[in-house]
């Protein structure tokens, strides 16, 4: 551990910050910059079923990893000087526990002699087995501030698997042509897990200790359901509208998804900067700091979505064939949907913070729940279209819920004021998409209007996107108004 120290002692962190950024962003953003190749070469329907894959993907790698990384990032902490041995023990409970389900799931399957098809079971359970390996292995590597290698996992296997998956399905399969997509994926996966489990047993030949497993899953139990709910929030509707509607369907849905993430993709590698921030300043009581730059944080994030939503039909169109233009009518709500996620966070933080994971389960089930119920009773009327509103409304559940609960914790922080002005700029310019969405040049014209008069407004607050907006422990750019 004597290095791990040296790298903390030679302030490594900003260079950290910045692979963690470039990592963070190349892995999220990675999906959505090859929609174009394969909505080109997968039907609608090849496409739902390859995105309804992924869905279960995060379910579970979530089931079998038991999200037991918590555990590892709480290592460094209290055993500092034996991480190598905790990350092993937890590597290894994570492969008992998805060997087990994959046992578990296929006797189930022979006994019931189920028509689902086998090898996508299968190749679902081992690829959600390597993702939770993975995950362990990044949490470990991300916590020694190694974020070469850590980067690394995140570019290699997208990277790789994409082109032999183009390669597969242009010049190799007739028929089935998702398999294409979703073998490349599950191999170079399951690949990386196995180069990982050598490298972790390398440094470790410990497979179980009690004590340090009790450790793990007394903080990470709590966070496995909320992970389950999380992933039925986010994932559900693709699997109910193939299943109450027809894949065709969720490709098209899918798509317009997988656009509309775009704030998510941002947002998340920001959070590498702005969570260990906000957590240090809840430290110091600074209420009133953190309420400056979260409002220019939401109103920047306000601001991108607002010229996501207005050229979104254009992007639509370049993305993908005309075949999936008609999921243009959606843009909207999923776009707000995501804006709802990124609020939401704010307030979830709090609860992280204060430990609070129990609360935090529950108000994402009731949203989760929602979610499905609302799906079971509209997606078979209306379909997809249905899907992104039952979406939109169940985060906006989530987000009251979450909010509600953060306040009593931090009366100070995150005032629900903070958002209304988010949230009229939005509606208008909904309410423009929809009355101009054949006539581009109009909505062009407005949010350039728009975006050039916030940009003068806001043009210090910019400055918030830079990984370096800390000095001498104060934000800098932080507005007063």
């Amino acid at each position: 551990m004597k290095e791990w120290r040296d790298i903390v002692q030679k302030n490594a962190l900003k260079s950290a910050s910045t692979y963690y950024l470039i990592g963070t962003l190349f892995n999220k953003g990675f999906a959505f910059l090859t929609v174009p190749i394969f909505t080109r070469i997968l039907s609608t329907a090849d496409y739902g079923v390859v995105t309804t894959y992924d869905s279960w993907i995060g379910i579970s790698s979530v089931v079998i990893g038991f999200a037991i990384y918590m555990g590892i990032r709480s290592s460094f902490v209290d055993y500092p000087e034996k991480v190598d041995d905790f990350l092993s023990v937890c590597v290894t409970f994570t492969l008992m526990c998805g060997i087990i389900l994959i046992f578990a799931v296929g006797v189930v399957l022979i006994l019931f002699q189920s028509r689902i098809n086998y090898t996508l079971v299968f190749l679902c359970l081992l690829q959600g087995l390597a993702t939770a390996i993975v995950q362990d292995y990044s949490t470990y590597l991300m916590m020694r501030l190694d974020y070469k290698f850590r980067t690394m996992l995140m570019v290699v296997p997208n990277l790789l698997s994409s082109v032999i998956a183009v390669v597969a399905i242009l010049f190799i399969l007739k028929t089935k042509l998702y398999m294409g997509k979703i073998v490349p994926m599950a191999l170079v996966n399951i690949g990386m897990a196995s180069l990982l489990l050598v490298l972790t047993y390398r440094k470790s030949k410990m497979l179980f200790n009690k004590k340090y497993l009790n450790y793990a899953l007394k903080i990470s139990a709590p966070l496995v359901l909320h992970g389950i709910a999380l992933n039925i929030l986010s994932q559900s509707d693709r699997t109910m509208i193939t299943v109450l509607g027809d894949a065709s369907q969720t490709g098209i849905y899918s798509l317009i998804y997988n656009f509309g993430m775009i704030a998510v993709v941002i947002t998340t590698a920001l959070e590498g900067i702005w969570v260990p921030w906000f957590y240090n300043k809840l430290k110091e009581n600074a209420a009133t700091e953190i309420n400056c730059i979260a409002k220019d944080y939401v109103h920047l994030m306000t601001y991108l979505l607002i010229g996501v939503i207005a050229i979104g039909p254009e992007i639509v169109k370049f993305l993908a064939s005309n075949q999936y233009w008609e999921g243009i009518k959606i843009i909207p709500p999923i776009v707000l949907s995501n804006f709802m996620i990124f609020v939401y966070t704010l307030y979830v933080n709090i609860e992280h913070y204060h430990g609070k994971t129990v609360f935090i389960t529950l108000n994402t089930f009731v949203a989760a729940g929602s979610n499905l119920i609302l799906n079971y009773f509209f997606i078979p009327k209306f379909g997809y279209v249905a899907a992104a509103y039952t979406t939109l409304l169940s985060y906006s559940i989530a987000f009251a819920f979450h909010a509600r609960y953060a306040k009593r914790l931090e009366p100070e922080l995150f005032p629900i004021q903070m958002f209304i002005a988010s949230f009229l700029q939005l509606a208008v310019t909904v309410i423009t998409f929809y009355f101009f969405r054949d006539v581009w040049y109009v909505r062009f014209v407005a949010v350039l209007l728009f975006e050039l008069c916030m940009l003068r407004k806001e043009r210090d607050r910019i400055a918030f996107y830079v990984p370096s907006i800390k000095e001498n422990g104060r934000i800098r750019f932080c507005s007063k108004n």
